[in-house]
């Protein structure tokens, strides 16, 4: 229980030296472990951190188109989730100013468990991109990226959220597996979320919240995902990213924090195709919920930089956990993500109660 409890203090109590909030560390290409192609003695050290191995059954012999979809989107984040954990078991590992423990038994815990996350996302990277190329497709091929980040705590927030997009887009990727045909890959994706889950968990309890978040978990569309990541990319840094079919939208911004409440929020994005000169709504995805949209008061227009006001309707829908907003160029009705998605000019913007 000592672990649990010191857990739950470690980010009011155990870190010292924290440094500027503005801090961003950037990552070159060069991933661990000789990712994205180790050799066998690499695969085989990946695996013992792991604490298991890649599934040795034979990938399927057909798959859809949404399916290879799938595969590449879900290589383009596992290459980053490395990029990110690794980072940060190095800082802590190399006692970088702010990643510091004043216990020694709580830093030898939380290495052992992100060097194990670190091994487990190689492996998702590895079986996703060697599916590709059993399918005739290019591996996905890793990033230079950006973190902002400049401690423990913002770390672990960060993963944290981010670990929820991963979650929820998961399971878009079951039911566009399963509209595929692939259902073996559906039963393997199942796998993933379920440790993705135990990870969320932890990350949960390190902030000292409670380690399930919702009864069902918010759900999401693979082109917030896919926008979502490109968010922690150097720009032009990424070799095939085009090959991935998926839209990217404009960025979101909420420049005033949501509370357990029903208040305006304040949005903004750029609008380089005058969209604003229309009727805009801001439209909240939460739980296995319908979309809810409300409209979107334009306060500002500079150049192409639109800010807009709309309700956050928390008490009315109870919109705990991970909720997504998006401005889309329509009020729906939406039946769930995916139609949100299809209406999507920003976002996503993520917001977290609970």
């Amino acid at each position: 229980m000592r672990l649990v409890t010191s857990a739950v203090a470690l980010l009011a109590a155990h870190l010292v030296s924290a440094i500027p909030t503005n801090y961003a560390r950037s990552i070159e290409k060069e991933l661990p472990d000789g990712l994205p192609y180790p050799s066998p003695s690499e695969l085989s050290l990946i695996e013992q951190a792991a604490h298991g191995t890649l599934p040795n059954g034979p990938v399927p012999p057909v798959i859809s188109n949404k399916g290879i979809t799938n595969l590449k989107l879900i290589a383009f984040n596992e290459l980053f989730e490395v990029a990110f954990f690794h980072d940060l078991l190095t800082n802590i590992t190399e006692n970088v100013e702010g990643y510091r423990f004043t216990d020694q038994g709580d830093r030898d815990f939380v290495s052992r468990a992100l060097a194990a996350i670190v091994a487990q996302e190689e492996l998702h990277a590895i079986r996703a991109n060697n599916a590709l190329v059993s399918f005739g497709q290019k591996p996905v091929e890793p990033c230079e990226y950006t973190f902002p980040v400049h401690d423990f705590d913002t770390a672990i927030k960060l993963a944290s959220t981010f670990t929820d997009v991963v979650l929820g887009t998961l399971q878009d990727v079951v039911e566009r597996f399963a509209i595929g045909g692939d259902f073996d890959l559906a039963r393997e994706i199942a796998s993933v979320i379920g440790n993705e889950g135990e990870q969320q968990g932890w990350f949960r309890i390190m902030q000292a919240r409670i380690p399930s978040e919702l009864p069902f978990l918010t759900t999401s569309d693979l082109n917030f995902a896919f926008t979502a990541i490109q968010g922690f990319t150097v720009p032009g840094s990424c070799p095939n990213v085009d090959e991935i079919p998926l839209r990217t939208f404009e960025p979101l911004e909420i420049l005033n924090e949501p509370k357990a409440e029903s208040l305006d929020l304040t949005f903004s994005f750029d609008d380089k195709y005058n969209e604003s000169d229309h009727l805009l709504w801001v439209t909240y995805v939460n739980q296995l919920n319908v979309p809810v949209v409300e409209p979107l008061r334009i306060i500002s227009k500079e150049g192409s930089r639109v800010e807009g006001e709309a309700l956050f309707p928390y008490g009315d829908y109870e919109l705990n956990g991970l909720t997504i907003a998006a401005v889309t160029k329509s009020d729906g009705p939406f039946a769930d993500a995916n139609s949100v998605a299809k209406w999507t000019l920003a976002g996503p913007a993520l917001i977290i109660i609970n």
